[in-house]
């Protein structure tokens, strides 16, 4: 009967150990040779063999990486559980059940060299995992209990990781280290390549605006990302400012990311987080649109294979160090912020470009305006045209060569926009990119003159787009992330006609 027990215990029931889907693995009640000490005995064993069939079962459902049992429903996952998250977890959870293997097969090694070992000492030899295994077993029912899914997994073995058990808390640990090797590749490729591989909505850094601001509840920390002085807390600020339907105004190829707060664990601050993000935004930003043959290279300074090896090993540290983690985030964040800082001040010329919107969109050279005014005021006093438009950017370019305008490389990147009735229509795709309508005027409605629909657009340089956006352009405010802007300026034109 001992072969049998061990058979049972490994996930193989028969007629003597039977197993029930509800109430797990049972001595037969039909065994007269059994004392109701030793069956009582047999039962406290079988629990164990309960938790490492369902165990298996859930590996097996969600990995395959177990051989399927005589016992087990060959259905496919019903479960909603998915993503690599939990199949981590899986693989953790086999590991952790590889100690209880290797005590079974001593098992059997030392029953077929001495017969006359009793059911005491298989007791004895399993008593370690009566503790441990119904502990787990806590954490995989609330995996699937509460569809627990991508990072929160981390955040449900953390806390569980966390009592006074220490064989408990060891092989917990062991399998929250595994679950945060997933965590750390996604690290390197959202870090250092600006990929985000999160096809299951997994990570805690996700592409698109971020929900209905869940971190502004959160703590937030004035972390100096690096950039100007701009804070952690600043970068969200600017970023909520970015509404959805400026979504219509962005160049396609230019995504915007914001943190899944919800996936976040506990033990990883938001201002940690913020500082992936702000790295991972900077890469994908430079590596995928970046079209200057001329500021061709790295934006980490070729240090890629430095942090993927940094990141590597904090993968082999077998417990979560913060201090370490957040160390080499800022070191990485500080390579990005400076490089930033070189291109967008230095070599961009921010502050020329900040005079350039001073200019044009805050009326800066009134002179300018002031010769446009003149030769334009036969052209917007009455409904605008389909000519309008044209005639108009060309009274713009007499007018700036007037004043003497020296910069000639800047006026190709100034357009003035004129909107009319069936204007839309006959671009067929609506505004032209960056453009938005000088006012919330409709879109059936005569403008009663050309002034009330005169825009400006001006096309900013990669890499200040990510500065100049069109609510920058149209608030003048600093926000982030456009190519191109537009704001209407009729209003100041019509007070000085």
């Amino acid at each position: 009967m001992i072969h049998e027990l061990l058979l049972a215990l490994s996930g193989y029931p028969g007629t003597i150990f039977t197993w029930n889907k509800r109430t797990g693995l049972q001595v037969s009640q039909d065994l007269p040779f059994l004392h109701p000490s030793e069956t009582s005995v047999l039962n406290r064993l079988c629990k164990l063999g309960s938790d490492y069939i369902r165990f298996t079962e859930f590996i097996e459902q969600h990995t395959g990486h177990v051989h399927q049992q005589e016992h087990h429903t060959n259905q496919p996952n019903q479960t909603g559980l998915h993503g690599i998250y939990l199949r981590a977890f899986c693989t953790g959870l086999d590991s952790m059940l590889q100690p209880y293997r290797q005590t079974l097969l001593d098992l059997e090694q030392e029953f077929l060299g001495d017969p006359h070992l009793t059911i005491s000492h298989v007791n004895y030899k399993l008593d370690q995992f009566q503790l441990l295994f119904p502990s787990v077993m806590v954490v995989v029912e609330a995996i699937k209990s509460q569809k627990i899914h991508g990072c929160q997994i981390l955040e449900t073995v953390y806390k569980h990781s966390c009592g006074g058990l220490p064989p408990v808390r060891m092989a917990l640990e062991k399998i929250l280290a595994v679950c945060h090797g997933v965590m750390y590749k996604q690290l390197a490729a959202w870090m250092l390549h600006g990929l985000l591989l999160d096809q299951s909505e997994e990570f805690f850094v996700k592409q698109g605006p971020s929900a209905g601001g869940a971190a502004a509840n959160q703590e937030e920390e004035e972390e100096d990302l690096g950039l100007g002085g701009l804070s952690g807390k600043q970068l969200r600020e600017l970023q909520d400012l970015r509404l959805i339907e400026e979504e219509n105004m962005l160049a396609p190829s230019l995504q915007q990311f914001s943190l899944r707060t919800e996936m976040l664990p506990s033990y990883i601050p938001i201002r940690v987080a913020e500082k992936i993000l702000f790295v991972g935004e900077s890469v994908q930003m430079f590596e995928n649109h970046n079209h200057n043959p001329s500021r061709a290279g790295s934006i980490l300074k070729h240090q890629e294979d430095t942090f993927a090896a940094e990141l590597h090993k904090l993968k082999q540290q077998p417990l979560f160090s913060l201090v370490d983690f957040e160390n080499l985030m800022d070191r990485i964040r500080s390579t990005v912020a400076e490089h930033l800082w070189t291109l967008m001040v230095e070599e961009s010329d921010l502050l020329e470009q900040l005079k350039i919107i001073k200019d044009f969109y805050l009326l800066g050279r009134g002179e300018l305006y002031q010769v446009f005014i003149d030769l334009a005021q036969h052209m917007l006093k009455t409904p605008p045209t389909a000519v309008t438009e044209h005639d108009v950017n060309v009274a713009f370019q007499q007018a700036a060569h007037k004043v003497l305008l020296d910069d000639d490389n800047l006026l190709p990147l100034l357009h003035l926009t004129v909107d009319y009735q069936g204007k839309d229509s006959k671009d067929g795709s609506g505004p032209r990119d960056g453009a938005t309508p000088p006012q919330d005027t409709s879109p059936r409605e005569v403008p009663p003159t050309g002034w009330a629909a005169l825009g400006l657009i001006y096309k900013v340089q990669w890499p200040l787009h990510i500065l100049f956006t069109p609510a920058v352009l149209e608030k003048s405010v600093l926000v982030l992330v456009s190519y191109y802007g537009c704001l209407p300026i009729m209003y100041l034109l019509e007070s000085n006609c």
